[in-house]
């Protein structure tokens, strides 16, 4: 039962993450090499909520989404918008992306030293602890955000007028623009909604695993696994990308390691890339770009009867 809860807990942080990395993606047609640090921004700020506040980190969950948010759309603003002006190239953006991530790493790294040496405490390899007086387990709360999350993002950008506004602008810039809406505001929202959900899902990581300012770094190569088997022009694609990818990695490894395989756990991380692998083969388009229904009639007529 244990190794289910740890499964479903890594998955809901991979869910949440890859929903954002995904979001980036559509808006500028590159991947977001610091997204896995605005990650571990929303795990320092449940640690400074904790520690400075004395409050349940939990409570860290609108914080982590103002503080990754606000610092993906100065990102933006800063960085990617001025260049994608000038008309820089994919290769170009995705050049500044990687040089952001630099940055940002070394600017956590930078912040843990000085809060160490001001706080007396070490700010580096930290755990969060169940708290005994809340009455739900962080898997719990994990799991709960995750939905709240992800059905108010879907009923946001399918039944509100700006979040349909918001998903044109997004889709197709151009039809978007001639029609008057304001294209480049759609694209800060997106990476603002993008960070806010990343602060979020590094808020639960420290309940599960040490973090320290390479967490969210090491985690990125699995987010986008979870976004490019979704499908990299699916939002909600990434939904159940991350499930996959982390109930494979958590569950396939317990089962590997064990008698007959002795699978060593340093192998974990490849298990999710195989079956990311196996799948782009069979479905170049991820999930999302499989024809369910269709496959499903097919099945269906080759297992029933003849008569």
């Amino acid at each position: 039962m244990n190794i289910l809860l740890d499964a479903l807990s890594f998955s809901n942080i991979i869910v949440l993450s890859s929903i954002g990395l995904t979001l980036t993606y559509i808006t500028l047609r590159i991947p977001n090499f610091a997204h896995g640090d605005l990650v571990t921004i929303g795990a320092y700020t449940a640690l400074a909520v904790t520690r400075l506040l004395g409050l349940t980190p939990y409570a860290a969950i609108p914080l982590a989404f103002i503080a990754s948010g606000s610092v993906a759309l100065a990102s933006y603003y800063l960085v990617y918008r001025p260049l994608d002006k000038r008309g820089a190239s994919a290769v170009v953006l995705m050049i500044a992306s990687m040089s952001t991530e630099i940055i940002l790493r070394a600017s956590l790294h930078i912040f843990a030293d000085a809060m160490t040496l001001s706080t007396k405490s070490y700010w580096r390899g930290f755990l969060f602890r169940e708290d005994a007086g809340w009455p739900f387990s962080y898997v719990t709360i994990s799991t709960l955000s995750a939905v709240l999350i992800i059905t108010v993002l879907y009923l946001f950008l399918h039944h509100t007028k700006y979040g349909i506004a918001l998903r044109a602008a997004v889709e197709n810039p151009s039809l978007a623009s001639a029609i008057g809406i304001n294209v480049d505001r759609a694209r800060a929202v997106s990476w603002l909604i993008a960070g806010g959900l990343a602060g979020v899902s590094g808020v639960f990581i420290p309940f599960r695993t040490p973090t320290d300012p390479e967490t969210g770094w090491a985690l990125l190569l699995r987010m986008f696994a979870a976004s490019v088997l979704g499908g990299l022009n699916r939002v909600f694609g990434a939904i159940l990308g991350g499930y996959v990818v982390g109930l494979s990695e958590v569950l396939g490894i317990y089962l590997l390691s064990g008698p007959p395989i002795h699978l060593s756990t340093a192998y974990r991380p490849a298990i999710p890339f195989t079956i990311l692998v196996l799948l782009l083969l069979l479905a170049p388009r991820g999930l999302s770009g499989i024809e369910w229904r269709r496959l499903l009639c097919r099945v269906l007529s080759k297992v029933s009867p003849r008569g």
